[in-house]
């Protein structure tokens, strides 16, 4: 197993970009899309490669339930990651100690997606979801989220796919 990477921040939105950059670093490892910047490129920190920006966009929602109804936007409680890097996949898992959350009563997609239909809110389970190749929950506390995320077979590491 690789070397896993240890963080803990606040639970709140205000340490969610300490945590999202750790993160997105994280997924570079990974994808190798850091060695294949210039050094000279001012975007080289930037999320652009496709496995990167699917796995902070999935850890951003995530990382919002967490900071806006376990913790109800009240500081006081931390959320607990641990990052693990592979040669192929990336695992993170968040804990925390608020509120446990219902994913069962998430609402599914409507059948028949358009701009009318999309609720306002409640998508971030579905975006994570989406993003990612497995999603799991465990209530607590403390609760546990696991996402992880694999490289596509034909993605070659350092180079976008």
């Amino acid at each position: 197993m690789a070397p896993s990477i240890r963080l803990s921040v606040p639970g709140t939105l205000r340490y969610r970009p300490i945590a999202v950059r750790v993160v997105a670093e994280a997924a570079r490892l990974v994808s190798s899309s850091a060695n294949t910047k210039d050094p000279d490129d001012t975007l080289a920190h930037d999320v652009r490669d496709p496995f990167d920006t699917a796995v902070v966009s999935a850890f951003m929602e995530i990382f919002n339930n967490v900071a806006i109804h376990a913790y109800e936007r009240r500081d006081g409680g931390s959320i607990d990651l641990v990052i693990t890097p592979t040669e192929r996949e990336l695992i993170i898992e968040l804990k925390d100690h608020g509120h446990p959350f219902d994913i069962e009563g998430v609402a599914p997609l409507p059948a028949e997606l358009d701009e009318n239909s999309l609720p306002e809110g409640g998508m971030g389970i579905h975006i994570a979801k989406t993003m990612l190749d497995e999603m799991t929950y465990e209530p607590g506390p403390p609760n546990l989220w696991r996402l992880c995320k694999r490289l596509p077979s034909h993605h070659t590491r350092g180079t976008r796919s």
